[in-house]
């Protein structure tokens, strides 16, 4: 006979006891719980922020198993704060990992517990946790990039992971390829082991690509492309008589000689683009290239004018990309620029 009688705090250290990010909710039903489904939920906001679920389900299949459940859920109507803070501080040793392993600052709150029954053709004794993870996901103006936090998780066999997001945003990449789609979610059935970047969900607000725009608002949006086009196009045929015009005016400058006060001499061009007209993105890179290739985190922030999140999420976004790579100095982060030297790195980078 299965022992059901719970020590929660055993279960999630269990749960917890690997060092990585991913790995620390490896293992979810090999615990003294002996839950008999797993079932863990992160619903991905567009702030970045995840309000986390794991539901904890325990078939009841006699009077003793009941019994046990019933014992359990007096026991946390009585002690909530003790299975809360205890299960609290151990997703923040977790969100602790992903931090190091992201560049993000994270911090795990809002956390509840709740005991229920379910009576769906077998009777369930569920616990459920739920909180907020913030910075959970990176984000920028178009796309959230959610799974690098927990990289390389392993889902035992009667565990789940789904992962939801926002309904403005479309699936732009999955990975791996997950055993449930929706519209907003994916899901991933164990046993499953991920690799050191999955799992990986990647979703976007843009709108979908004139191919997908079919009848309805989406007849609307490929009109709305096809005047784009020739608005674009209308653009570019001005843009050729102005080039094809000045060239002519260089010509004849060209021929003019040029007098002591520059009067048939040509000015200086700045071809940098306005700071306002730069991308987030942009304006690391270009501080970065300022700066030999290398600079502190915080200092960009400083020099942008950004927060410590927005700058983090930034970061972020372009490492994943490869545009950049960061490492520890200390407590401090340190970015650079792919390839860069970084022999001389110093405290004062």
């Amino acid at each position: 006979m299965r022992r059901v009688g719970i020590v929660l705090g055993l279960l999630l250290a269990a749960a917890l006891a690997p060092t990585a990010a991913g790995a620390a909710f490896g293992g979810l039903a090999q615990q003294s719980v002996d839950a008999d489904v797993v079932v863990m939920t992160a619903d991905v906001t567009a702030s970045g922020d995840a309000v986390w679920t794991i539901d904890y389900r325990v078939r009841l299949t006699d009077d003793n198993e009941t019994q046990a459940f019933e014992d359990l859920r007096a026991d946390i109507r009585a002690n909530e704060s003790v299975y809360t803070d205890r299960f609290r501080d151990r997703m923040t040793r977790t969100a602790r990992a992903g931090e190091n392993a992201t560049g993000r600052e994270m911090a795990v709150d809002n956390v509840s517990v709740e005991t229920t029954r379910e009576d769906v053709g077998q009777s369930y004794g569920v616990v459920t946790y739920e909180f907020r993870w913030t910075n959970f996901a990176a984000v920028n103006d178009t796309h959230i990039r959610a799974g690098d936090a927990v990289a390389g998780l392993y889902l035992d066999r009667n565990a789940t992971l789904t992962m939801q997001w926002p309904d403005e945003y479309r699936r732009a990449s999955v990975r791996p390829s997950a055993d449930e789609r929706s519209d907003r979610s994916v899901t991933w059935r164990g046993p499953q082991s991920f690799g050191d970047d999955e799992p990986r969900v990647v979703v976007t607000n843009e709108s979908k690509p004139f191919g997908d725009a079919v009848g309805g608002s989406g007849l609307v949006d490929a009109l709305l492309a096809v005047v784009a086009v020739l608005i674009l196009a209308a653009g570019g045929y001005g843009v050729y008589r102005y080039v094809r015009d000045d060239a002519v005016a260089d010509e004849t400058a060209a021929d003019t000689p040029a007098t002591d006060d520059g009067a048939g001499g040509t000015a200086d061009t700045d071809e940098t683009p306005p700071a306002e007209l730069l991308s987030n993105e942009e304006q690391v890179l270009k501080l970065l290239r300022e700066n030999g290739g290398r600079i502190k985190q915080q200092r960009v922030a400083s020099e942008l004018d950004w927060t410590a999140a927005k700058t983090s999420q930034v970061v972020g976004g372009l490492r994943e990309d490869g545009d950049l790579e960061t490492f520890r100095i200390g407590r401090e982060n340190v970015v650079t620029l792919p390839d860069t030297d970084l022999t001389d790195v110093d405290d004062d980078s």
